[in-house]
């Protein structure tokens, strides 16, 4: 018997010993090849290390210019502390008896990052900053309930158009019952109003229905400025673009 527990000791010290040095790198194979982030490149281990981040689908992905690094805690608990030059402060992420915590946040990045998540962004390749912020989260696989993100688009513009800027876009997104999430678009400012719903389950997928038009009293050269941006938003219909994904 004793030789028995002295052999599953021996076992999990070497089991814990291999696992405290598992190459981060081991990452870039755990990501599902179709998911649109993906690994490029890791260093250190999966408990500490850093490693490049590329947006996108598999055929046109865009390397971060700067890696994300983190580092296990083990202070109130087992956690990941995350850091990245767009994050604001390091994001938390710990192990809890129901669930993840997700600390509170915000990531600003250029609005130029979009491009890498293909149509309409691609065509629209799109400029000004972007800003996500969200609070406290506690995930356990379920969607947690009441507002989950906020992402603001300020000094939006495109390629499309030299009118800049075209608007400051807010998006809310938001855990409902049944395990769905809401979407609503809202414009804040500009000659552009874009506004619409959307929601999400997993039965039926991502649905969305808005509008794009420009405001009432935008003059006749801002009108002609915006014709290119709207037919690429989607299905025209008079002076509005018919924005829908979805059923």
């Amino acid at each position: 018997m004793r030789t028995w527990l002295k052999l599953l000791l021996c076992v999990a010290v070497a089991a814990a010993a291999a696992l405290a040095v598992l190459p981060a790198r081991w990452l870039i194979a755990v990501v599902p090849q179709q998911w649109p982030v993906a690994v490029v490149d890791a260093s250190g281990t999966l408990w500490r290390g850093s490693a490049l981040l590329a947006l996108g689908f598999p055929e046109a992905r865009s390397t971060l210019p700067a890696p994300i690094q983190w580092q296990t805690k083990w202070s109130g608990g087992p956690a990941i502390e995350i850091r990245h030059p767009w994050l604001d402060a390091p994001l938390s992420l710990r192990l809890q008896t129901n669930g993840f915590l997700l600390s509170a946040g915000t990531l600003k990045l250029p609005a130029s990052t979009l491009a890498q998540l293909g149509a309409p962004f691609n065509t629209l390749r799109p400029s000004g900053e972007l800003r996500l912020k969200w609070p406290s989260l506690r995930l356990n696989g379920n969607i947690p309930s009441g507002e989950i993100i906020v992402a603001e688009w300020s000094n939006a513009g495109t390629a499309l158009s030299l009118l800049r800027p075209i608007g400051h876009y807010r998006a809310r997104v938001t855990g409902e019952a049944g395990n769905a999430v809401s979407l609503a678009l809202s414009t804040v400012s500009g000659p552009l109003n874009m506004e619409g719903n959307g929601r999400w389950t997993a039965r039926s997928g991502f649905t969305f229905k808005g509008v794009a038009r420009p405001v009432p009293n935008a003059s006749p050269e801002v009108r002609a400025a915006l014709q290119s941006t709207l037919s690429a938003l989607g299905r025209r219909s008079g002076d509005d673009s018919i924005l829908q994904i979805g059923r």
